[in-house]
């Protein structure tokens, strides 16, 4: 997986659906499209990946699974808000966005009816760095609040109903969303990474796996997107649709 991967997870809807939406949001914005490539699924990525491709915004849409779920790649610039813009066109459709960053952080988002129902980071202060710039982006961190710290710890109750039978929300939280940063905390012992760079934490590779895996977001045994991308089948991905806008 790319150092920052956001997959989106359309409930309910065809890609074609799912295109018009994305066509009619980035027109609002003034954004034309680039071409539009559909085929195979290693075809259509190398297509959305290339560095010849003048477009900031790139997107890989998939068809549905057997679950319900489309997925939706997010390949290039991140869109901010576009889970709720999406839901708002479709709608009010369920949208799960899950997101990695590299080894240093995992998540999700989860939005209805246009508006967000509950978030989750693995460890909410990431990319606070004492000079001020987080070493992954370079960008200027923001120290968050107690409060905004809180708001992204997940509360998966409040989707409850998207999780198989037999898996209760506190048990998602207790297996998958507190083990590292959140336990620690909770334990009054968060502590920064040692100077190796490694610290006590959960593998946020296999973090984002099973958030994937426990909302049967691409099937009821398997959540192949934390993997390389490159390296998933056309046989198990299927056609796929590349969309970009400049």
């Amino acid at each position: 997986m790319s150092i920052a991967t956001t997959i989106f997870h359309i409930q309910g809807h065809t890609p074609e659906s799912i295109e018009q939406a994305l066509e009619a949001i980035f027109a609002s914005e003034g954004r034309v499209r680039a071409p539009r490539v559909e085929g195979t699924y290693s075809a259509v990525l190398e297509h959305a990946a290339s560095p010849e491709l003048d477009a900031p915004y790139r997107y890989l849409l998939l068809r549905t699974r057997p679950t319900g779920w489309t997925p939706l790649l997010e390949l290039g610039l991140r869109a901010e808000g576009l889970d709720i813009e999406l839901s708002r066109a479709l709608g009010g459709a369920t949208i799960v966005a899950v997101f990695q960053y590299g080894e240093i952080v995992s998540g999700y988002r989860v939005v209805r009816q246009g508006s967000e129902v509950d978030r989750y980071l693995s460890d909410p202060t990431a990319f606070e760095e004492e000079d001020g710039e987080t070493e992954a982006t370079g960008a200027v961190a923001q120290t968050l609040s107690a409060e905004e710290i809180e708001a992204t710890r997940g509360r998966p109750d409040r989707f409850a109903d998207l999780l198989p039978a037999g898996t209760s929300a506190d048990e998602f939280t207790r297996v998958v969303l507190r083990p590292g940063w959140w336990e620690e905390r909770d334990a009054g012992e968060t502590s920064a990474a040692d100077d190796s760079g490694e610290g006590d934490w959960a593998d946020e590779v296999d973090r984002a796996r099973c958030i994937g895996l426990a909302l049967e977001l691409w099937a009821t045994d398997s959540y192949p997107l934390t993997e390389d991308l490159e390296e998933l089948p056309n046989i198990e991905a299927g056609p796929a649709i590349a969309l970009a806008w400049e």
